[in-house]
Formats: structure tokens, C-alpha cells, sequence
């Protein structure tokens, strides 16, 4: 079988979009051969992603700002003749996953192979005629929340498969595809399309502005948002404590999600207009009406639709701060959009981790702006500071976390790169 990857393309690759690429890929096609005898002919790169700005506001139809990031899940494939497909991954030892494209049902004990038969599914309700493989996944994301291994692995899945099936959609149409996957019955959980759509859409040094609201002929707008000026001369890093572990359906997530469908008939007879969602709430609208609503014994309620109002119009400014160059309002936007998440939104419930972390970043004169990231239940951040000042910065967080809950950092310093694809 012929390869249909280049080494010396992925070298070019790796050197202004991911170090070590290049040897993560070598090292995963060893491992496939041992695993499979034989070599892989498909070489798939899907990373992670960095919500920027724009917490639970994917799933109330609002706006977000997200960068697919320099940490990837690097997918290597051999077709198969058969109709099954056995997939390993290195995060989970390598144990190998058997199974049937005719039979594909949920997976009691390896949970994270639900992920693959759920997109595998929604492939085939397409009207995709997918062909058997043999799969091999290697990762250097962090599993425990927030850049969002599993959408990485969802599209690294969707884009394999779609490339052996010889069959082309476009980055929005496999997000949603994969959204449906992570909602359906073989993950099961509540997720907005967020992380997909960062994922799929990703673009090189740039930010990728959503606007969640479905039209009659697309599921969201999207558009890129250079940073290069703006940003010149600052970076991003995610600091993440990876023994704080949590799944979205299990947490608090649904519980929010269900507090702002709640609230939308209640708003509707306050400002005497039917809504459908928190995005049609301007933030003189919803100061009109928060005495009231509060004051009904709806104080919880009140908070979270706070944040949901005030996020969507945060993410607005930060597109215009960035338009115009300053970053100084982009990193108080940010500030503002990490405390709202955890006084408001509640995010750090019973994660005192994320409470003291958010905390001790904040209190720096060497940050710009800091907030939580991902859907939260973890300890997980993005600061945005000056690259000069990223090696003392981390150096001192790490000491300082290290001595109050006796547990290592991990920090992601990150470029924006491109979304998921087959590596040519």
C-alpha cells in the first residue's frame, strides 16, 4: 500500500507549527507496525484547542473566540478489507479495540472508544460507505479538561475515515458531525459545538471568531481573526494540573445548561418578547430586569445569566480590541470573562484547585489577563502575558502551586496553528 504522507513535507510542518511532530510521528509508525505488521499509508494531525474567550456561550447560540493549538492526537491508518476496525491509542496503553462498522454499539468498559464508534455512527447516517482500518492514535494533549482531547479525537476519527473513504466535507459540516457524535447515545454528553468547530476551523496565527446562532443554511458563522500584530510580542500559556479529573456529563455542565433554557420564558415575560435563547439579551436589557429577577428568589438563575449576557458582549470587544490593536483591553476582557466564570457561573464548585490557581496568576504584575478555560470542574487556566516574561512566569506559578496543594503544573505555551487534516 502506497503512503500517501511525506516526511519532508511534516518537517516543514513541525517546524513552524508543532515541535516534534516529527519524531512523535516516527515513533507512532514504529509502534504501528508492531501493533499491526504493517506500515500506516494515512497520517492524520488533529490538536487541541484553546477557548480564548467565550465560556458556555456556545450552547445559549452566542459568540466565542478559539485558536486550535500547538499540541496535537496524531492518527496513523491501513485500510482493511474486512469491515472492522481495531484502534489503539498510546494514552490508554496501547491496548488494542476490535470491532465491526455493522455492529457498533457502546462500549461498557473502555469509554473512550465510544468517542470513535459515535463519530463512526454519524458517518455512516450520513450516507458514508466506510471502509474496515487499523488505527493508531498518539497524543500529547492533557485528558484532564480544557483544550479538549476528546473533540481532537473526534476529528482525527471523522477525518481518517473520510480520507479513505475518498469522500470531502467541509470543516464546519464534520464539527457538526462530530457534535452529534459527543451528544448521541454513545457519549452522551451535552457539549456545544465549541470545541469541534475550533478544532476543524483553525487557522495559523489566528483566532477563529464563532457566532453559535443557526441560519436556514448553516449551523454557525465563523470568521478568522488575525492576531499577529496585536499579539506580537505575547503569548499564551495554559497551566493545568492533570490529577483533577472530570467529565462533562458528569459535572455540573448539564445542570447550567438546563439553568439558561430555564430562564428563557421567564426573560421573555419580563421584557415582554418572546426569546429563544440568552444571545437576543442585550446588556442594558438584562440590567433592566436583574433586580426583579433576583429579587423573585431566582438569585442562582440571575447569576448564570449574567455571565451568559455579559460573555457575549465581552467576546464582541475582544474582536474590536484586537482589531485595533490593543492588547492591554484584551487582557482585562479576559480577566473579567475568568471571574465572571467562577463567581457567576460557578465553575470552580468543589475544584478549589481552579479557585487558588485563577487566584495566584491574577494577583501578578507580569500578567496581562487570566481566566479559566474549558467547560471548568478542573484545574485548568489561560494567561495571556509578554513572551519575554514566560520562563519566570512559569517557573514561579509551578513553585508556588506546588507548595500549596503538593502537586505539579503542567504549562501549554501554544501558537495558533491550522485545524484537523490529513497530513499530506
Amino acid at each position: 500500500m502506497k503512503k500517501l504522507y511525506s516526511i519532508k513535507n511534516i518537517t516543514a510542518l513541525e517546524s513552524h507549527v508543532e515541535t516534534g511532530l516529527l519524531g512523535r510521528i516516527a515513533n507512532a509508525e514504529k509502534i504501528f507496525y508492531e501493533l499491526y505488521k504493517e506500515h500506516p499509508i494515512l497520517c492524520v494531525r488533529s490538536p487541541g484547542r484553546a477557548e480564548i474567550i467565550g465560556n458556555h456561550t456556545d450552547y445559549n447560540n452566542g459568540y466565542a473566540l478559539a485558536a486550535a493549538i500547538s499540541r496535537s492526537i496524531v492518527a496513523l491508518y491501513s485500510p482493511r478489507t474486512d469491515g472492522m476496525v481495531t484502534i489503539a491509542s498510546d494514552a490508554f496503553k496501547a491496548n488494542k479495540n476490535t470491532f465491526s462498522l455493522k455492529e457498533l454499539v457502546k462500549e461498557p468498559k473502555n469509554h473512550w472508544v465510544n468517542y470513535v464508534r459515535g463519530v463512526l455512527h454519524e458517518l455512516q447516517q450520513a450516507g458514508i460507505a466506510l471502509q474496515g482500518a487499523n488505527v493508531y492514535l498518539s497524543s500529547n494533549l492533557p485528558s484532564s479538561g480544557g483544550v479538549s482531547s476528546s473533540a481532537a479525537l473526534e476529528l482525527a476519527i471523522a477525518e481518517g475515515f473520510l480520507a479513505l473513504a475518498n469522500t470531502n466535507k467541509s470543516a464546519l459540516e464534520k464539527a457538526m458531525l462530530c457534535k452529534r457524535a459527543e451528544n448521541g447515545e454513545f457519549v452522551g454528553t451535552p457539549c456545544g459545538l465549541l470545541d469541534q468547530a475550533s478544532i476543524a476551523l483553525g487557522k495559523e496565527h489566528s483566532l477563529v471568531f464563532i457566532d453559535f446562532l443557526a441560519t436556514a443554511i448553516s449551523p454557525a458563522t465563523t470568521k478568522i481573526i488575525s492576531a499577529d500584530k496585536t499579539l506580537l510580542g505575547y503569548s499564551f500559556v495554559i497551566a493545568v494540573d492533570k490529577q483533577v479529573k472530570r467529565n462533562l456529563g458528569e459535572t455540573g455542565y448539564p445542570a447550567r445548561r438546563k439553568m439558561c433554557e430555564e430562564s428563557l420564558p421567564i426573560i421573555s415575560k419580563l421584557l415582554g418578547r418572546e426569546i429563544s435563547s440568552l444571545r437576543e439579551v442585550s446588556v442594558p436589557e438584562f440590567l433592566s430586569f436583574k433586580t426583579k429577577l433576583s429579587e423573585e428568589g431566582r438569585q442562582v438563575l440571575t447569576m448564570r445569566v449574567e455571565h451568559i449576557v455579559l460573555e457575549n458582549q465581552r467576546v464582541l470587544d475582544s474582536v474590536k480590541a484586537i482589531d485595533t490593536g490593543n492588547a492591554t483591553w484584551f487582557g482585562e476582557l479576559l480577566t473579567q470573562s475568568g471571574e465572571s466564570a467562577l463567581t457567576l457561573y460557578g465553575l470552580d464548585e468543589k475544584t478549589p484547585e481552579l479557585t487558588r490557581l485563577v487566584a495566584m496568576q491574577r494577583d501578578r504584575k507580569d500578567v496581562v489577563g487570566i481566566r479559566n478555560m474549558g467547560g471548568g470542574f478542573s484545574a485548568i487556566t489561560l494567561a495571556l502575558l509578554k513572551t519575554s516574561d514566560l520562563e519566570e512566569f512559569t517557573k514561579s506559578v509551578k513553585e508556588q502551586y506546588q507548595e500549596e496543594f503538593g502537586k505539579a503544573l503542567e504549562f501549554i505555551d501554544f501558537v495558533a496553528t491550522d485545524g484537523a487534516g490529513v497530513l499530506a
